[in-house]
């Protein structure tokens, strides 16, 4: 039997959460287990790795984010052949592309010396887990048509699922390498490249099982349809330029004029709000495969319905964790990370919280700004976004430079600016695009701000009449206050309408159950 929109999303829904779960607990344990093996300075430079890889993606994303629009909605209006000459396309562009950025990548790795600050006992570490990471994302551009499969289908629990899987892996190959062999930084990266692998096979499997009427065949490639899809995509790809120039270049700047030990601190900093980030991200692309499929049927109000109905649930689900996070973080890292000194916890704790304030913002409109690839309206957005960016970078290289502050501009001068663009921007052109009037969506934001306040305010009065000095502590606290913060939640985002609708969705999925 086949599911129905609301059941669909309901279980992608919850197989991203499982996900976030399983990462987050990876990181938990990984995280302080790395410093305390290879030191802060070392782990910087595993984030270094990954940022490289950002922009990378500059390259691939033009392809890769719009092709998946493209293919559900020529699916979605029966024309199979045309989504099949598409991903076909696709697939053979990214081919040549995983060789180009080889070839690149090889390069820029033997250089590696003379490009960063890089102390001289871990030269060899560091261009080895450079290697090894820019290896993983060949593998994964080879294999991202794949994932689009899902994404047509609306399945987006299977690529979930997957995640949880490659993660498990990820993690089971690094206590492996970490315990049989003396401790060395690029097991992250190798531990990395193997679960790439598993997905590399994993993608093309699904694909084959759930879409196996849209056909891969390299000789219906089509360069009209790639020209077509750049020109798309091209405003993703500047668009993730703009990502890179307000968040992916934070750590390349502090190695290249504060240090590798402000970069280390900055990199553990980003540890905790980046994973609640990426949750904002993937819960904001659950709703797209829905978003996309009424838009494809022309369905526009009940597009727009979903739009806030969707801004509140996300908002609903987010809320309580980061201000939690705000309120004990300085708890949370004093377990967290045993090895560093009150001074380096105050630090790293102010740095997070200027992380979240994006992450915090974009909580309540990531939905909203899916409708820009939905609608295929990509071009202001990238305006904006870029001018955000340069903004952001002129700032913060004025700042390592004029002031002893830099380390704090560098983690919050885009965040900042980020969040004011989730908030001012983002609600009134998803209207825009939708035809309505340009305040339609405040009225769930303004629920969303107001709810965060009273949870935050009552954690903060918590935090400062509960001591907390060991683990057991804490997590008793988090379970007490997140029931306290959800139970809290739910009647200041909701409506009695909304609430009955939910009431009604829950009793009858616990009675089919």
């Amino acid at each position: 039997m086949a599911k129905t929109p609301g059941k669909q999303m309901s279980i992608n829904i919850a197989a991203s959460l499982v996900s976030f779960a399983v990462t987050v607990g990876i990181n938990f344990f990984l995280t302080p287990y790395l410093v305390k093996e290879l030191g802060s300075d070392a782990y910087g430079f595993i984030g270094l790795a990954n940022n490289f890889v950002q922009y990378g993606t500059i390259i691939t994303m033009a392809l890769n984010s719009i092709s998946g629009r493209f293919i559900s909605i020529a699916y979605h209006k029966g024309d199979i052949e045309k989504a099949s000459r598409i991903f076909s396309s696709v697939l053979v562009a990214d081919l040549f592309l995983a060789a180009l950025i080889l070839i690149v990548s090889a390069a820029i790795t033997c250089c590696l010396d003379f490009l960063l600050n890089i102390p001289d006992e871990l030269i060899k570490g560091v261009k080895i887990t450079f290697a090894l990471t820019f290896s993983t994302f060949v593998v994964s551009t080879v294999t991202a048509i794949f994932t689009t499969a899902a994404f047509v289908k609306n399945k987006i629990y299977i690529n979930s699922i997957r995640d949880i899987i490659s993660n498990l892996i990820k993690v089971s190959l690094v206590v492996a390498l970490f315990a049989l062999f003396p401790a060395q930084l690029y097991y992250v990266a190798l531990a990395a490249l193997g679960s790439g692998l598993f997905l590399l096979f994993a993608n093309i499997t699904v694909k084959k099982r759930i879409m196996p009427e849209v056909k891969t065949d390299i000789r219906s490639f089509d360069i009209k349809i790639v020209k077509s899809l750049l020109a798309s995509g091209v405003w993703l790809s500047l668009s993730q330029l703009c990502h890179v120039l307000m968040t992916g270049l934070d750590l390349l700047i502090c190695n290249l004029t504060l240090g590798t030990s402000l970069m280390g601190l900055l990199s553990i900093a980003k540890t905790v709000p980046n994973s609640i980030g990426n949750l904002t991200v993937t819960l904001g692309s659950v709703f797209t495969p829905h978003f996309t499929i009424l838009y494809a049927k022309q369905k526009i109000n009940e597009l727009v319905d979903e739009a806030k109905f969707t801004s509140k649930i996300m908002s609903f689900i987010l809320i309580v964790p980061f201000a939690g996070f705000i309120a004990f973080g300085n708890s949370f890292y004093t377990l967290w990370q045993p090895t560093k000194g009150p001074e380096e916890i105050q630090l790293i704790q102010i740095m997070s919280v200027l992380t979240c304030i994006t992450f915090l913002c974009a909580s309540q409109t990531q939905s909203l700004m899916m409708l820009n690839t939905v609608c295929n309206k990509l071009k202001l957005p990238v305006f904006v976004n870029l001018s955000i960016g340069f903004a952001s970078l002129i700032i913060v290289l004025i700042s390592v430079n004029m002031t002893d502050y830099g380390v704090y501009f560098i983690a919050g001068t885009s965040s900042i600016l980020m969040g004011l663009r989730s908030l001012i921007f983002t609600p009134m052109y998803a209207a825009h695009l939708l035809g309505r009037k340009k305040t339609i969506f405040y009225p769930s934001i303004a629920r969303g701000w107001l709810t965060f306040a009273v949870i935050f305010v009552l954690y903060c009065i918590i935090d400062s009449f509960v001591p907390i000095k060991s683990w057991v502590a804490f997590i008793s606290v988090c379970l007490t206050v997140g029931i306290i913060g959800y139970a809290i939640s739910l009647p200041l985002l909701f409506n009695k309408k909304e609430l009955t609708k939910l009431k009604d969705r829950i009793t009858k999925k616990l009675k089919r159950s």
